[in-house]
């Protein structure tokens, strides 16, 4: 054996590789079998035992003319089945467990305790039909019991104390084949690395980008950090990323990465130990967080070089499927700190809250407030202020307010500072990659202390013919559409696409209820954490069977909008105090199991958007800017009806309190409308939304197709939205099966957490 390592090196010349080298080696030499299961004869195993884990049958079976261990997958969204691997005794040393298995269906194999990319080889089930072998190394005596997730067909499992041979995992066709483009991206975990580290981010892609490609994804998204690129200041190494896209481009995919730039962990070591370093402050504490105030103007600086450099870079790349913009936030969303990691990934001081006590920030509020009044006379009567100058404002904490007007300056300065920043960075971009597809990071739930505004986010991206990506949904359907509806119905008003990413864990029921919010909104673009297809045994199944509805894809018609409260919002910020429990969502959650609808922000109505709906429905907030009411006003008078509930806010105000409109309306004062109080409770829901529903039916106008979706009888658990291009949708988010008569006669039966189309 010595003499052949020597000649291969001498003949060589040093050239190959010391993987290579033991490759060789353990082709020449065979492995010392330290333990070995087989399926075909398990009760000759010898140092390994094949156990049965909790709630997880398995059974030996023929499968492709040879015994298998057949392993019954989890009918629960939440838990895994698992072969357990008992090792009887300890190995010293490097050891190599193989497992060979028959490649059939789509997985992630993966042990526990876990093990670095670098050690981990062939893990991807892409349904080769073929007998495979997936590879772990151990670079010290492995643990007693091993935990195997996401195989279904093992042959044999053998521990050596010599390498095997090491087989990547194969290219194969997708799975599903879309005829109508979309953006279907994914991850995989060598974004983790650092280019100190690249060894480990390649591996991952190695790992997992065969199963990206087989499921039908045509994407992946890394984060590109402009702390790894700019390491020395005024110097720009791609090498790191310039490997990684070279790796997606071998698996024929393309890449969808993020710019990050001012967020904490993004930032590169010389501007952190920097005078430049100005983080955002809170106002509630004073303490500073480490991602970058959007009020220094260094940071345009550097945003801007950062995006044109990669630009430059990259602009010719046929495989930049597009890219998404991190302006600010935890993790690059455009909006403020809420939780996220400091410099480093360390742990910061962070919460949701107001981010304004930097003197910048300070210095800009004073401008903006100078430019709004002009005179501090002016700003004093609206504020019963006693200011002698502007110089004498500061930022402050808007419960604080002693006017209406006040407290909407402030929220209106702060969220319109977050909108303006993220603007530059669309631009920027677009002069930087004309041709490429850009999407905003939009994320929260809509808080004034998280400073997203929606609308005009959408109206800033159509200025650059971009788009939205909003980074919020989770495992339930009606709580993913209350808290990306108001972002989506603008997108459509504004003429963008947009596209969804989920908040984090994912089971089936997620898989499925985002599927379908992105095919009922005409969604171009649709993000998976891979986790949240392999971390569970039906996901996969679930996509690879309905993911082809991409193709059938369309904004849906709506002739109902919910008025959205924007300025009731920031006088009372309720969906902060009660988030998901808020009125506005709890009504609008309610709601959506009657009918689909839109809802109508402030910005929305005076561009417009009012001639669009037949109804509009006061679900929460009766305070509003004159204007707006002006325009509901003008509306209704054309023909429109407005509903609104009295109980407990009020009938619809101005800021200043004027109710002059709403008692015209309240006597009669309609014009060719209709103007109808509800007089019930709004919380509980039911009866309301059932109201709205025989509401609609009654309304003239109302599209033929709404109206025949409102006449369908069906649980409370099946979702509808009729789109424009003739298809009924249908999803049944539920524990049990649902059946569905249609207004035509015709039933149908809908399984838990799937889709029908009609």
């Amino acid at each position: 054996m010595a003499l052949l390592i020597s000649l291969v090196r001498n003949n060589m010349r040093l050239t190959l590789s010391a993987t290579v080298l033991s490759v060789l080696a353990a082709a020449a030499c065979p492995a010392a079998e330290l333990g070995r299961w087989d399926a075909a004869q398990p009760a000759k195993a010898q140092g390994i035992r094949l156990e049965r884990a909790v709630d997880s049958p398995w059974r030996i079976e023929p499968q492709a003319g040879a015994a298998v261990a057949r392993l019954t997958p989890s009918a629960d969204y939440y838990t895994r089945t698992a072969y357990l691997l008992s090792l009887e005794k300890a190995a010293p040393g490097k050891v190599w467990l193989v497992l060979e298995f028959l490649d059939r269906g789509y997985g992630l194999i993966n042990l526990s305790p876990g093990l670095a990319e670098t050690r981990q080889w062939g893990v991807a089930r892409v349904n080769s039909g073929r007998v495979r072998r997936a590879v772990f190394q151990f670079d010290k005596a492995p643990p007693a019991r091993i935990r195997v997730e996401g195989l279904d067909y093992l042959r044999a499992a053998t521990l050596s104390d010599q390498q095997p041979a090491l087989e990547p995992a194969p290219l194969v066709d997708p799975a599903v084949r879309f005829t109508i483009h979309s953006e279907r991206v994914s991850t995989a975990s060598g974004d983790s690395a650092s280019p100190d580290h690249i060894a480990d981010a390649l591996a991952g892609l190695r790992n997992q980008l065969p199963l990206v490609r087989a499921m039908g994804f045509n994407g992946v998204e890394t984060y590109v950090r402009w702390g790894y690129v700019e390491r020395t200041r005024g110097a720009y190494d791609w090498r790191y990323y310039d490997a990684i896209l070279d790796e997606i481009e071998k698996h024929g995919l393309q890449w969808f990465p993020m710019l990050l730039a001012g967020s904490g962990y993004a930032l590169p070591a010389w501007l952190h130990d920097s005078k430049d370093n100005i983080g955002f402050e809170c106002l509630e504490h004073g303490i500073k967080h480490d991602t970058q105030t959007i009020f220094h103007p260094f940071q345009t600086e550097y945003a801007s070089r950062f995006i044109a450099e990669f630009g430059r870079h990259y602009r010719q790349r046929k495989s930049l499927l597009g890219i998404r913009l991190g302006p600010s936030g935890d993790y690059g969303e455009a909006q403020y700190p809420a939780k996220g990691p400091g410099y480093g990934f360390k742990e910061s001081h962070t919460h949701i809250g107001y981010w304004a006590a930097d003197p910048h920030a300070k210095a800009d509020f004073r401008r903006y407030l100078q430019k709004q009044y002009g005179e501090i006379a002016k700003l004093n009567a609206a504020w019963s202020g006693k200011f002698e100058s502007f110089d004498q404002v500061q930022t402050f904490l808007p419960e604080t307010a002693l006017t209406r007007r006040q407290r909407i300056d402030f929220a209106d300065w702060y969220m319109g500072a977050m909108s303006d920043w993220c603007e530059k960075w669309a631009i920027w971009s677009r002069q930087a990659l004309p041709e490429t597809s850009i999407h905003q990071s939009s994320g929260g739930w809509g808080p004034v202390q998280i400073g997203t505004d929606y609308s005009y986010q959408a109206r800033s991206m159509s200025k650059v013919h971009g788009g939205i990506r909003l980074t919020n949904e989770g495992d339930d359907f009606p709580d993913n559409f209350t808290i990306t509806r108001m972002a989506n119905s603008a997108a459509r008003f504004y003429g963008i696409p947009t596209g969804y990413e989920p908040g984090g864990f994912g089971s089936k029921r997620g898989v499925m209820a985002r599927l379908y919010n992105a095919v009922t909104t005409g969604a171009v673009h649709l993000f998976y954490y891979l986790g949240n297809l392999t971390s569970n045994d039906q996901s996969i199944d679930a996509w690879l069977r309905h993911s082809k509805l991409l193709d059938q894809r369309a904004k849906p018609l709506i002739d109902v909008a919910a008025f959205y409260p924007d300025t009731a919002l920031k006088l009372d910020d309720e969906v902060v105090r009660y988030r998901w429990g808020s009125i506005y969502f709890s009504v609008a959650r309610t709601l959506r199991e009657q009918l689909d609808f839109d809802y109508a922000s402030e910005q929305m109505i005076l561009d417009g958007a009012l001639p669009r709906y037949k109804v509009l429905l006061f679900l929460w907030g009766s305070v509003t800017e004159r204007p707006v009411l002006e325009r509901i006003d003008a509306w209704v008078r054309n023909g429109g009806t407005l509903v609104f509930a009295p109980r407990p806010r009020g009938i619809p105000t101005t800021v200043e309190g004027d109710t002059s409109i709403a008692r015209r309306w309240l006597e009669g004062d309609t014009g060719k409308g209709r103007v109808i109080q509800w007089h019930g409770d709004l919380v509980p829901a039911r009866s309301y939304s059932t109201f709205v529903r025989d509401l609609v039916l009654k309304t003239p106008g109302v599209q033929p197709a709404i109206r025949a979706a409102l006449e369908m009888r069906k649980p409370d658990s099946v979702f509808w939205s009729v789109l424009e291009n003739g298809k009924l949708m249908l999803l049944n988010f539920g524990d049990d099966a649902a059946t569905v008569r249609l207004a035509s006669g015709k039933s149908l039966t809908i399984p838990p957490y799937e889709i029908a189309v009609e």
